[in-house]
């Protein structure tokens, strides 16, 4: 051994286990060849042997052929608690180990001298006799002579107990994280059905109580109900989202939107807060702002809610503006815009600036025990806006007010074909505007001149009747008056008391506005001749349509304010079972689909829907999931196995409050034609049911040729095949390979539905339905939708009772692309 080897044995260096089976490998072969040597060469390898024996950290060991001892290193010695290594010879593992430890080395070092292969790397855990547990990583290997017959074994280990430790806790940690997420998707999910019950109510009522007659002051304060409660499930559709709860992220949602009018309808939802503290609530967007954009309005509505609270939050006197200016930046295809929100509030010390958006953290401790919170709303707020590609930032001065603000780059939206300008009647219309807040006076001067009205400004109702008098004096009448209800000294009503006694002030029009909560009786403003009443900040589009009424020019909809149509009816009435345990759910929906024109029949839960399914006839069934006795699930797979013997299929459809992630695909998997999450909203609980059930012909009117038509879109779509795919050539190697692919595809179903193999089920249909969906066939993209969805969440007898359905789909796709084909051929020769 080289004096740098025996330095690096005796420093405790760990040699690799590869590099220590080389090792021990050539010292066995060496002792072979020893007996052959000089005395110096033997002498050398029993040096070798020992200082191998005796420093490596290893535990190595050689056994006889019937597994006794013959030498252990000194590593092994102290593994066994002995004092020499000399003192295992003869012994077994019987004698340190238990006895099913020992007896199962036996038999392995048996099987070993049996095969001649060596073991590597073996993980391997010991039993001992005391009662403790270790594990090794081992090598072992025949021992052989130097005829190369088999006279023992050697072997070399490594403890990995600690490893194994690690390892184990790192199951334990995984298993109980798997089971934490299980709680919490199990505790998000029953939340989600919990708040959306009642949400369903409060929804569903406003949405009816909208189709009554009712006066505008009343449909405008329905309609603040109905955003609120709107905006109230967008957030909990956010919390509930279990993927974006765990990947920390949130997904835009892209849509057009007008701005002005989002922006004043969120404020609205704040206005009560702030009108409870007697604060000015207003929002500037200047002219040359675009209205029409194009973004995600959820998530900007959000981080205004999240800013205008914690404004009001802080705030006890003064206002609170948000404004919108476009920056220097934008561009034609993308406007960068720059939000604030500036407020009179506390405002916030210079060192505790960094720390405003941090999780959890407000400007001053105290502040939590004061005005409460989590300070979680500016920490998401920032998130929302490095989503949306912007930053967020303050300026701030302690006991002077704060002011958030945050970019953000949204693309022009689609022009609307209705024109929202101010009617050729109001150009040049003398009006003025009379509030104690200067924000509001310019804001309201600015709005108006853009439409083409000329504002005069006064600033209390003693300067706005001054001013009244003047201009009737100089022959050019005020003709209308927009007035604030909250004044100091003289407030709106007593103003417009004093101007509708004092004749030298002329009849104006006049509009009121008021901070939320805070109108005053609809008799007392009709004896003023106060015609409409507009709640601060007011939507631009309410406004100016309010301004069209009162002067009798409307820029709108000139249909009348106190009445929304009925719905229209239907093509043809259809009979709905309706299987919903929860009351105020049975009300809603009754009331909704009677208002259509349709007749509901109630069942109370799955087992009453199943006895009227059983006894009467319907067109559709709307099923509720979580229903006491027997629910949605177990009654639709109830319904499908007694149609697997009629052949009749009636359409089912979810109506649930489960709106987690995945509860769609599972009301599909489960044989449902469709689903609909609660609140239900009037038009989407229309267009889902009659799409379902054919949109209205009845059974023999069926053959008519519309209908004819939308069975056959439905089948095949030819169009849909031209716009998508284009190229005639391809087109007619997608039908080629349709008859080449489908075939086989289907005899795997079928013999995967017939084996009870629902992962080649699975693969198969969904293969198929990458291919059918070529073809615009819905027909059969719902088909083999059902049955993949089905297979794979090992629905077998679902999955079977669908099988003849998706035949039957694929069949008449097929026979449809035959007549195409054949079609485009004849044309071409023609």
């Amino acid at each position: 051994m080289s004096a740098e080897d025996s330095h690096a044995w005796r420093g405790g260096k760990r040699s690799s286990r590869e590099d220590t089976v080389n090792i021990l490998t050539s010292s066995v072969e060496a002792m072979r060849e020893s007996l052959s040597r000089s005395e110096a060469s033997r002498d050398l390898e029993r040096s070798f042997i020992h200082a191998m024996m005796e420093y490596l950290p290893d535990n190595i060991y050689f056994k006889d052929a019937q597994s006794r001892f013959l030498l252990i290193s000194r590593a092994m010695a102290r593994r066994f608690e002995i004092e020499e290594p000399s003192d295992a010879i003869g012994k077994t593992d019987a004698n340190f180990f238990t006895r099913e430890h020992a007896e199962q080395a036996l038999r392995d070092e048996r099987e070993l001298m049996r095969t001649g292969d060596p073991v590597v790397g073996l993980e391997e855990k010991e039993t001992w006799a005391d009662g403790h547990v270790s594990w090794v990583s081992t090598t072992k290997m025949c021992l052989r002579d130097r005829d190369g017959k088999v006279i023992g074994t050697f072997g070399i280990s490594r403890d990995i107990t600690e490893k194994k430790h690690a390892e184990e806790a790192m199951r334990q940690a995984k298993i109980a994280a798997e089971e934490a997420n299980k709680a919490k998707s199990d505790f998000l999910a029953n939340m989600s059905h919990e708040i959306r019950t009642p949400m369903n109510g409060i929804i569903g009522m406003a949405d009816i109580l909208l189709h009554t007659k009712i006066d505008s002051e009343q449909r405008e304060y329905i309609n603040l109900l109905r955003h609120s409660a709107d905006s109230l499930l967008s957030l909990i559709n956010d919390i509930l989202d279990f993927s974006k709860i765990e990947a920390g992220k949130f997904e835009l949602d892209a849509h057009d939107f007008n701005l002005r009018d989002a922006l004043s309808e969120t404020l609205q939802t704040l206005a009560i807060r702030a009108a409870a503290k007697g604060l000015e609530l207003a929002c500037h967007i200047p002219p040359e702002v675009p209205d029409r954009l194009h973004g995600d309005i959820g998530r900007l509505r959000q981080i205004i809610i999240n800013l205008v609270g914690n404004a009001i939050k802080f705030t006890e006197e003064g206002e609170i503006v948000v404004s919108v200016t476009v920056e220097p930046e934008s561009g034609k295809d993308a406007l960068a815009l720059r939000f604030a929100v500036a407020d009179t509030g506390i405002g916030i010390r210079k060192d505790k600036l960094d720390l405003i958006f941090e999780s959890f953290s407000q400007g001053d401790s105290s502040t939590t025990r004061r005005f409460g919170g989590t300070g979680l709303g500016l920490t998401i707020s920032r998130q929302l806006v490095k989503l949306m590609g912007g930053d967020i930032g303050i300026t701030s001065e302690l006991g002077r007010g704060s002011t958030f603000h945050f970019t953000t780059t949204l693309a022009p939206g689609t022009p609307l074909p209705e024109d929202h300008s101010a009617p050729r009647s109001l150009r040049d219309l003398h009006t003025l505007i009379v509030d104690d807040n200067a924000t509001n006076r310019t804001i309201l001067d600015e709005m108006l001149k853009n439409w083409g009205l000329r504002p005069v400004l006064a600033a209390s109702g003693r300067e706005a009747l001054d001013i009244l008098r003047k201009c009737q004096a100089e022959n050019d009448p005020v003709q209308l008056v927009i007035t604030d209800m909250m004044m100091p000294e003289m407030d709106g009503l007593e103003f417009l008391r004093e101007l509708r006694a004092d004749p030298e002030c002329g009849p104006p029009r006049a509009l009121m506005l008021s901070s939320a909560g805070q109108n005053a009786e609809p008799a007392e403003l009709q004896l003023l001749g106060i015609t409409r009443s507009l709640a601060k900040p007011a939507k631009q589009s309410d406004l100016l349509d309010a301004i069209g009424e009162t002067i009798g020019t409307s820029s709108g909809d000139t249909s009348p304010a106190n009445d929304l149509p009925l719905p229209v009816p239907a093509t043809r009435p259809l009979r709905i079972l309706l299987a919903e345990d929860g009351r105020v759910n049975q009300v809603v929906a009754v009331n909704l689909l009677e208002r259509r024109g349709h007749t509901v029949i109630v069942a109370n839960n799955g087992r009453e829907a199943l006895e009227l399914a059983g006894r009467q006839t319907f067109d559709a069934i709307l099923m509720d999931i979580q229903m006491p006795e027997v629910n949605g699930y177990e009654a639709t797979a109830a319904i499908r196995a007694r149609e697997a013997e009629t052949g009749e299929h009636i359409p089912i459809i979810a109506m649930t409050a489960n709106a987690m992630k995945g509860d769609r695909e599972q009301c599909l998997g489960a044989g449902m034609d469709d689903y609909i999450s609660k609140p239900v909203r009037s038009e989407e609980l229309y267009s889902i049911v009659e799409a379902a059930t054919g949109t209205g012909p009845s059974a023999k009117e069926r053959t008519s040729e519309s209908r004819r038509s939308t069975l056959e879109k439905d089948i095949f779509d030819p169009e849909y095949f031209h716009a998508t795919i284009g190229d005639p050539g391809l087109m007619r190697e997608l039908v080629e390979i349709f008859f080449e692919d489908v075939p086989p595809l289907m005899e795997r179903i079928r013999i995967g539905l017939e084996s009870a193999n629902l992962v080649d089920t699975h693969e198969a249909a969904h293969s198929l339905k990458g291919l059918v969906g070529n073809f615009g066939a819905e027909a059969a993209r719902r088909a083999t939708t059902s049955l993949d969805v089905a297979a794979r969440n090992s629905h077998l007898t679902l999955a079977r009772s669908l099988h003849p359905a998706l035949i039957e789909a694929i069949d008449h796709l097929g026979q449809h692309l035959r007549d195409y084909t054949e079609a485009v051929d004849a044309s071409s020769t023609a």
